[in-house]
């Protein structure tokens, strides 16, 4: 545009200069040397525009061809970020879409043309673990550490978060513990760390890295002490599994006081406990709790349990009959409780006041023990039908709250035989 404009000022001032010369006889005489020039001014004039429109674009060229080399740069650096950023959308957008094979072939087509091409290498190894090509997954997150070096926690836990998608659950706890090591502040880590130790059952290491996390304010307080509810109850269920009683009773003296008051812990314990003969411990327990909260867990375990009196710890349990007449839990428990001290009428009408407010498989076995135990063997046969058709027929919904209660009811069934 502006060497258009410059020829057309050139041509103008060639125009203004003949028409101005026209009537003038005006000459111009140059003299070099031996040489003498005579032109007249139009002529003179005419030429010296043309000689500085063939100077200008002499420069110009001049100036074009000494910017080649950079002009040419910045066209193939523009082109390059163009078809990176062609390559790079269409490569997420399949992946999100779930189009895995189109993903890893469009970020690996933008590999080249990228200036930092860690996020092709990261979403080409997610594409790649999902097609089953683990080689190559791994393949990419390698390249994607040489590339960028500095950006080796974004590849780890890129790493580990994929290896724990494939279950590779030891591999995946070897690059976090690694991560850690080596950035003990980054937070997404020990997150990654606390779920997969959580996994693995390995309530040790849950419980020494939540107070890392309440430092690092990643827990609120109340979410801290659920997770130690959780390992510790955790790692009772595994004293309890190893069949020594020292082993749970040392796992149980190892749990924070404060902490052995709460209802699950306790429960818990009560369960494992059930394992072994003496449970006067968890009968104590167990009255020092219902004397201060009501909870209808508790109370099932309470007829579990074998105290030191039986008589006393029946009484105990009818004095909650004053607040709690019709809960059918605490009437299958003075049921239960009733059989130990070898009272059989009261246990009868406990345990069919019981299934009358509602019929439980529990209630109904118990009752055909007592029947069985009376002689009365066709009703203790209904009473087993019963309880039998009643738990198959349980409906999907309660289903959940069945499979929670089948290692309890595993202890009731052997509990129960014994006392009786």
């Amino acid at each position: 545009m502006r060497f258009l404009a410059v020829i057309l000022l050139a041509m103008l001032i060639a125009a203004v200069a003949g028409g101005l010369t026209e009537s003038s006889t005006s000459h111009i005489i140059l003299t070099f040397a031996d040489w003498t020039v005579q032109a007249s001014l139009a002529f003179f004039l005419i030429l010296l525009v043309i000689l500085f429109i063939l100077v200008y674009i002499s420069i110009r060229l001049l100036v074009r061809l000494w910017n080649f080399p950079k002009q040419l740069k910045h066209w193939k650096k523009q082109r390059h970020q163009r078809l990176s950023e062609k390559y790079l959308t269409s490569g997420l957008l399949a992946l999100i879409e779930g189009n895995w094979k189109s993903a890893e072939e469009s970020l690996k087509k933008g590999i080249p043309y990228a200036r930092a091409p860690l996020i092709n290498y990261l979403g080409a190894a997610r594409a790649a673990q999902q097609q089953d090509a683990l080689e190559r997954r791994d393949h990419y997150l390698k390249l994607a550490h040489e590339n960028n070096p500095d950006a080796k926690v974004a590849v780890g836990i890129t790493r580990a978060e994929l290896q724990i998608n494939q279950h590779q659950t030891e591999q995946a706890l070897a690059t976090l513990t690694n991560l850690h090591e080596r950035r003990p502040d980054q937070k997404q880590v020990k997150l990654m760390l606390l779920k997969i130790h959580t996994d693995l059952k390995d309530w040790k290491n849950v419980l020494e890295l939540l107070p890392e996390l309440k430092r690092a304010r990643l827990f609120s307080t109340e979410n801290i002490q659920a997770k130690q509810l959780e390992a510790y109850a955790g790692m009772l269920q595994q004293a309890g599994g190893t069949a020594n009683k020292e082993t749970l009773e040392n796992t149980w003296q190892g749990i924070p006081k404060n902490l052995r008051k709460e209802l699950h812990l306790l429960e818990v314990y009560t369960f494992e406990k059930l394992k072994f003969a003496e449970t006067a411990e968890c009968e104590q327990l167990l009255r020092q709790s219902l004397k201060k909260h009501w909870d209808v867990g508790i109370v099932r375990l309470y007829g579990l349990v074998e105290g030191e009196d039986s008589a006393r710890q029946l009484a105990f349990a009818e004095k909650l009959l004053s607040s709690h007449a019709r809960d059918q839990v605490l009437l299958l428990t003075l049921g239960r409780l009733s059989m130990r001290n070898s009272l059989w009428g009261k246990a009868r009408d406990y345990l069919e006041e019981s299934l009358e407010i509602q019929p439980t498989p529990e209630a109904y076995r118990e009752l055909a023990v007592l029947l069985e135990k009376q002689g009365e063997y066709s009703l203790a046969s209904a009473c087993y039908q019963q309880g039998l058709a009643l738990a198959t027929t349980i409906t999907r919904h309660d289903s959940v709250k069945l499979l929670e209660q089948v290692e309890r009811h595993e202890a009731v069934c052997e509990g129960a035989r014994q006392v009786v």
